[in-house]
């Protein structure tokens, strides 16, 4: 057939291209195209630096477990072959073969002559969690890898993930991974992973492969539930999670999965059952941890969750003294116009002199001014377990948004939270500041679109965690910010940032919870300009990604507000 297709359509002839495109159409071919990442693999593949291999006598026995079900021949040989051929030796593949077509099970069944590590368990199909718990049960292996049957290891995989166990005593291992097309030429859509990053976990699996586990974690947490086939991973991630783990992350490319039209990897929602049983896992690693929390799934975004946590009875809001007190006064009253307020007390903190108007749904505010020493004397008066501090002219573009920013703190991994901040309603200004590589502090997502933009590090408006934040809009425990304001030192940042990262070293982690999405609306009022920087460039001008903006008129701002305000009203 093959022949004959080349015959009747030649290499790079129209023919061929307008075949391409109706097969793309009817689902029958994969529209993969090589990009700069694929190109980046081959020219890594070719240059291996055989120093890295690393002689490792003392490692752990990893038992690399694979349920196969009707698997193709080209895949299985693709697996089997990357395994065999790891740098690493002290492995053993179990091969749970609960194939019905009997020339399949057939094959599968001759890979034990291949390699005496290998070993193949026969079975009846019990489902991916039945076939995978068969497995784990016939594994001598102290560590359990998950692999499945169509997907490839790197050669240094099982290597890097010895490594972690030996040199850290890793109970759970994670790695990046990528995607290859259906006839495996083809490398694409890789994902850089953050170290471990539990508010990521609970939105989306983003640990997914290559995942190893202490086997003694998975007895513990009771193997997988057949009643979570689709999620059965993530379940069982929650619960193993539950048990603190010492979680290691790898962050090199060591697993490739293969995006046949039937995977997930090229369509989530070939597996509908996923979602479902994800949203349930969830719920109920909640109902472990005692968090009050409703797991929802995000619309047109299967894989993908969000959470809504208990509001709070009583909440600080602190309003910084960052503009005008006329642009600053004005700015308040906006943002209660567009803030529900409904069932929640709020003690109100703004500059002397700025005392905004309230209305009649205002009755449960409480406005009280702060003076000389801001944050500290704000801090003092803040009566509520947890405060919003905000330093910058951003609005809200739901109105539950302070309900819900200080949800994550009932979480006591969580030190601080900050909201996604955008303008122009979908570009990003503030997604928190992440370490690069040269150890400095960097924008994270800054100027890309905000909504549905997958990236080299995931996607754009996942809930994650993040090494800073830059205080434009935070919340924090009030206790937590006091004792911090007692410590004698010099802040080399914005005090906020300086605070954010303060908690990053106590062991806590700052959130970005992106349920909340705040506006900066195009307004940006200037710092006072420092007279000796004049010379060569303009106080009147902002660096805005690669763009310069002119610095909002506090008149024009006024104007913005207004327009805002009386549409709200």
């Amino acid at each position: 057939m093959k022949k004959i297709s080349n015959i009747l359509l030649p290499t790079n002839s129209l023919q061929r291209k307008f075949a391409k495109k109706v097969l793309v159409k009817l689902g029958l071919r994969q529209n993969v195209i090589a990009g700069y990442y694929n190109t980046w693999v081959y020219q890594k593949i070719e240059n291996v630096d055989s120093r890295l291999v690393r002689e490792i006598n003392d490692g752990p026995l990893i038992s690399i477990i694979v349920p196969t079900y009707n698997t193709p021949k080209e895949y299985l040989d693709e697996l089997v072959y990357s395994i065999v051929s790891q740098a690493y030796v002290n492995w053993e593949l179990v091969l749970v073969n609960a194939s019905t077509d009997t020339k399949s099970r057939e094959m599968v069944m001759r890979r034990a002559n291949q390699d005496v590590r290998i070993k193949v368990v026969d079975t009846t199909n019990q489902g991916i969690s039945g076939n995978t718990n068969i497995g784990i049960q016939a594994a001598m292996g102290a560590y359990i890898a998950f692999c499945d049957h169509d997907d490839v290891l790197d050669p240094f995989a099982l290597q890097e993930i010895a490594k972690r166990i030996i040199d850290e005593k890793a109970e759970l291992i994670y790695t990046d991974e990528d995607k290859i097309s259906a006839d495996g030429t083809i490398y694409f859509d890789p994902h850089f992973k953050p170290d471990w990053s539990p508010d990521l976990f609970t939105n989306v699996n983003y640990i997914n492969h290559l995942c190893v586990v202490k086997r003694e974690l998975i007895i513990k947490a009771g193997l997988l539930n057949p009643r979570r086939d689709g999620a059965q991973d993530y379940d069982l991630l929650l619960r193993i999670i539950d048990l603190a783990p010492r979680i290691s992350h790898v962050p090199q490319i060591l697993y490739h999965w293969r995006a046949a039209l039937t995977s997930t990897a090229f369509d989530f929602s070939s597996k509908k059952s996923i979602t479902d049983a994800a949203q349930l896992s969830l719920k109920e690693h909640f109902t472990r941890n005692n968090v009050d929390v409703r797991v929802l799934v995000k619309e047109n975004q299967p894989g993908f969750y969000k959470l809504q946590f208990a509001v709070p009875e009583r909440l600080s809001l602190i309003v910084l003294p960052f503009a005008s007190d006329a642009l600053l006064r004005l700015f308040i009253e906006t943002l209660l116009l567009k803030t529900d307020l409904e069932g929640i007390n709020v003690q109100l903190i703004v500059p002397n002199g700025v005392q905004p108007r309230f209305n009649a749904k205002n009755a449960n505010i409480e406005a009280l001014p702060a003076t000389k020493h801001y944050i500290r004397d704000a801090i003092a008066l803040a009566r509520a377990k947890n405060a919003v501090l905000l330093s910058q002219i951003v609005l809200p573009q739901s109105d539950d948004w302070l309900k819900q920013l200080c949800g994550p703190l009932s979480l006591s991994h969580v030190g601080v939270v900050a909201p996604l901040v955008v303008r122009d309603g979908c570009i990003i200004e503030d997604a928190g500041l992440v370490t690069m590589a040269t150890g400095e502090l960097s924008m994270l997502f800054k100027d890309q679109v905000a909504f549905g933009n997958q990236t080299f590090f995931g996607n754009t408006n996942w809930t994650r965690n993040v090494d800073a934040l830059t205080g434009s809009v935070m919340a924090l425990r009030t206790n937590d910010m006091a004792k911090f304001m007692k410590l004698e030192k010099t802040y080399t940042r914005n005090i906020l940032t300086e605070f954010s990262l303060h908690i990053r070293n106590q062991g806590k982690y700052n959130t970005l919870f992106t349920e909340v999405i705040m506006d900066n609306h195009s307004i940006r009022t200037a710092p006072i300009a420092d007279e000796q920087l004049r010379a060569f460039f303009s106080p009147n001008l902002v660096l805005i990604g690669k763009d310069y903006e002119i610095y909002t008129p506090e008149k024009a701002a006024i104007n913005i507000l207004l327009r805002i305000n009386e549409a709200v009203s």
